[in-house]
């Protein structure tokens, strides 16, 4: 966090110090492209605790939609989380869209097979799956979802 934040003020304050003497016209020219680069900045360099960075888990999302007709039940019933596997957990969300008509409800399946922090949390029912999911596997399950796959 500390060094997204020199990197933005750093990149903020250089911009405002060089568009003192400039006309409105290019001074919203040259901030345009710098706010976007400190948004650029802010997703690319903050820190996730216990995943991939934000680029890196948008990849490994296209790629497990892209990947859809590949996956199998294993893809589903095999994962169990962990923060080293990269990609394992997209594959995991689309393969349990994929099969959702064949998790048992009755209380046996767990959100990510994982007894120990979803114990709370098992899978009874289908409209339930989203919304006990990580945020970003909220949004490929709503693009699935949303583009029939």
């Amino acid at each position: 966090m500390p060094l997204v934040f020199i990197l933005n003020a750093a990149l903020i304050i250089s911009v405002i110090h060089l568009i003192r003497k400039f006309s409105p016209l290019c001074c919203a020219l040259i901030l345009v492209p710098t706010i976007l680069l400190s948004i650029w900045n802010t997703i690319l360099f903050y820190p996730q605790e216990f995943s991939p960075s934000i680029p890196k888990q948008i990849k490994y999302s296209i790629s497990a939609i892209q990947h859809y007709d590949d996956l199998t039940l294993a893809d589903w019933e095999g994962y169990t989380y962990s923060p080293s596997r990269s990609g394992a957990s997209e594959r995991y969300v689309v393969a349990l869209y994929k099969y959702k008509y064949r998790v048992p409800l009755d209380g046996t399946a767990y959100f990510y097979n994982d007894t120990d922090y979803h114990k709370d949390h098992p899978i009874r029912s289908l409209n339930g799956i989203p919304s006990e999911l990580e945020p970003h596997h909220q949004f490929i399950w709503w693009l699935l979802k949303t583009y029939e796959k």
